[in-house]
């Protein structure tokens, strides 16, 4: 061979023995961790370095003894495997070697080279001890499937009896009387009874418990008969097939628990663990709560499938941190809320998603309540909450009509019960699902947003139907209100979309400070909330604004109800407005400065003439209001046509009135309509963009041209040809 040759093999000799020696140093070093041994630093760091000295007093080329590039290769082939191949790359420079001398060191990373080096094998109580709590939350937040943590083949086998419980399959488990602690991962399959006794599970912060229930009972008089002191995750698994019961407290009144008095001693529930818990499987779980809640975590929640049926006579679901829902049928009967997150830490506590799953409940409080975010983007639910809504939606401000003078003046206590179908802390958002509440409060509640993308709403309320402190936005969806004093309510409302049907004693849709308000001035409301929920000021100017969607108001007081702006732009809106002469199908507030102009869309509004408003001239779209010098009858059928007879829009009336406001892109200056109520006919010719008509006439005879009248915001003049008299 030539010099060249030469030179290059022996190169690769020399690779070759550095590479050896390594490899012995670092499996010297993994033997250490792996019996326990502790590493000192020095020691460590001594062996790498003679290792190195070695391979460099052999290698003829400086380079090929300490070249970042070839020395770091070697290490890296060497290595292997992940955890070897981190131990390689500390040597290969003095600021690796400083780390890995710090990992020696330092217990909590010095706990993460020792797991890493010790494979498939169990964690010791020292690495456990030194895991910190961001790993720890990561195992805790891994809830993945809850059949991916099932593994059956290695059970630990329970058999609960009052003549003495029996463990066999495997260890991690012991028996004391009627208490069954579980104090290591792994799957226990449980089956029998046990009364007056407890699973009571302390394990590591980062072990994965897994409780297959398999036709278990188990009850305890005096606290949880489920109870997770400590743990990764805990997972209930309900074996197929198989019925379940957990229950704490007793039943002395053969009554429902919801029924009954809270245990003012009592904490948790009768399930109750103090990290994450994850229910799934196929069978079903009974859970009764004598004593206090039914099911209840300190952390986070989930629940992926089974049938869950909880009783209890405080909350029926609780998790602190948050409650997840992706399947399952779950009925809940409770004394106070149904489901419930609270913690107020901040970002991403106190939270509640629904995705999927058949939920029912019946509260005596809340129905479901998030103390921040509640998104609901699936599934089936159905909530009463407060024994429903009854026939309490009564208008507070019934026979006065005043803007805003007696909205909202609550006769309620204000310490009382919050019975709301569901409510968010911050925020609510509804982008699917089929939802339906009956409630005694509002039925949606948020103390400040409710965005409603898509899903089926419909409730029925003693209060309002949707309320939002500060910002209403519906963009798809349908939400049906059946009975309410407000239907759809909140300081900034905006529909672009959506299938909305309100039946109301009050205001259809609202636009004010917030809650129902009393007391007006330049946009400023205080707002007083009902059940003693406190108040809140909204400095914003209230907007309603509807730029598309389909829109039916029923209402006794405002039909369309701002005290600021009223802007319409687009959708399909029909208002069957009040009856009494206090109130209007459509009202903004003028004395807050606010306009009502419409710029798209079709809106045929009816109501009482006495309050009747109409846009505003200023508006881009014509528009005409109609008042009339009697009432027509509910039932009574409006038929609008073109001079052609083309019908631009006709409607059979829910309410008596005695106005008409009509708008539509189809309508021109100059045009010529006949309006049409049960055969009798008249016309106007538009001669504004906001024109004002009346019609005077008997229900016997042709009637004389009209004058100008109602209270619209622009009332201009203009002719109405004679037409045949109303009723």
């Amino acid at each position: 061979m030539d010099d060249r040759m030469q030179n290059l093999w022996k190169k690769i000799e020399n690779a070759g023995k550095t590479v050896g020696i390594l490899f012995l140093t670092l499996v010297s070093l993994a033997g250490c961790s792996q019996t326990g041994e502790k590493v000192e630093s020095t020691t460590e760091t001594s062996a790498v370095e003679n290792a190195l000295e070695t391979a460099a007093a052999e290698n003829d080329t400086e380079d090929a003894a300490a070249g970042d590039g070839e020395s770091a290769g070697a290490e890296n082939v060497t290595a292997g495997d992940g955890e070897l191949a981190e131990t390689g790359n500390a040597a290969a420079s003095d600021e690796e070697s400083a780390e890995t001398e710090n990992a020696a060191v330092n217990d909590e990373e010095s706990a993460e080279t020792e797991t890493a080096a010790s494979g498939d094998e169990q964690p010791t109580d020292t690495e456990n001890a030194a895991v910190n709590d961001e790993q720890t939350t990561d195992v805790e937040n891994d809830t993945a499937a809850a059949d991916s943590y099932v593994d059956t083949a290695h059970a630990v086998q329970i058999r609960l009896s009052v003549d003495g419980t029996t463990i066999s399959g495997g260890s991690g488990a012991r028996v004391s009387g009627n208490v069954v602690t579980i104090s290591a991962g792994g799957t226990y399959q449980i089956t029998g009874s046990l009364t007056d006794g407890q699973i009571y599970i302390d394990a590591d912060g980062d072990d994965i418990v897994v409780l297959l229930l398999a036709g278990a009972e188990i009850s305890n008089t005096e606290e949880a008969a489920v109870y997770v002191e400590n743990a990764g995750l805990t997972v209930i698994y309900l074996a197929e097939d198989t019925e379940n019961r957990i229950v704490s407290g007793e039943d002395n009144t053969g009554s429902l628990a919801s029924e009954g008095e809270a245990d003012d001693a009592a904490e948790g529930g009768a399930v109750w663990a103090k990290d994450d818990l994850l229910i799934g499987g196929n069978g079903s779980l009974e859970v009764t709560g004598f004593l206090n809640n039914g099911i209840q975590t300190s952390n986070d929640l989930t629940i992926e499938s089974g049938t869950i049926t909880v009783d209890a006579v405080s909350h029926g679901i609780k998790g602190k941190d948050s409650v997840t829902i992706t399947g399952g049928t779950i009925v809940v009967t409770s004394g106070e809320d149904g489901i419930k997150s609270d913690d107020t830490t901040g970002e991403g506590y106190g939270v509640i998603e629904i995705s999927s799953g058949e939920i029912q409940i019946e509260s005596g409080g809340d129905g479901i309540q998030a103390e921040t975010v509640l998104t609901i983007s699936g599934g089936e639910i159905q909530i009463t909450a407060g024994d429903g809504s009854g026939d309490t939606a009564v208008a507070s401000s019934e026979g006065w009509g005043f803007n805003g003078f007696y909205e909202g003046w609550d006769m309620e206590d204000e310490d009382a019960e919050s019975t709301k179908g569901i409510k968010a802390g911050s925020e609510l958002f509804v982008s699917g699902g089929t939802i339906f509440v009956d409630a005694y409060d509002d039925a949606l509640h948020s103390n400040g947003t409710i965005t409603v993308s898509g899903g089926s709403i419909t409730v029925s309320t003693g209060d309002d139907g949707v309320h939002a402190d500060t910002e209403l936005i519906v963009s798809d969806g349908s939400i049906t209100v059946t009975q309410s004093v407000e239907g759809l309510e909140a300081n900034q409302i905006t529909i672009y979309g959506g299938d909305i049907s309100v039946t109301a004693s009050d205001d259809g849709i609202n636009a004010n400070g917030g809650s129902s308000s009393w007391g007006w001035g330049m946009g400023q409301t205080t707002s007083q909330n009902t059940s003693g929920e406190g108040q809140s000021t909204s400095e914003e100017m209230p907007l309603l604004l509807i730029t598309g969607g389909t829109l039916w108001i029923s209402a006794q007081g405002d039909g369309l109800d701002s005290n600021g702006d009223l802007t319409i732009e687009g959708g399909t809106v029909v208002v069957d407005g009040p009856s009494d002469s206090m109130n209007g199908a459509i009202d903004s507030g003028s004395e807050n400065g606010g306009v009502c102009t419409i710029s798209g869309g079709t809106v045929l509004a009816i109501g009482s003439s006495g309050m009747a408003e109409t846009f505003s001239g200023s508006s881009e779209q014509y528009s005409f209001m109609l008042t009339l010098s009697t009432n027509y009858a509910a039932g009574s059928t409006i038929t609008i046509s073109d001079a052609d007879g083309n019908v631009l829009f006709e409607h059979t009336s829910e309410r008596t009135f005695s106005s008409i406001i009509f708008s539509s892109p189809e309508l021109e200056e100059g045009g010529t309509y006949q309006i049409t109520i049960d055969g009798d006919t008249t016309e106007i010719t538009l001669t504004s963009v906001a024109g004002s008509y009346s019609w005077s006439g008997s229900s016997s005879g042709y009637g004389s041209y009209g004058n100008v009248g109602g209270f619209g915001s622009n009332q201009n003049s203009g002719q109405m040809a004679g037409g045949r008299g109303g009723v």
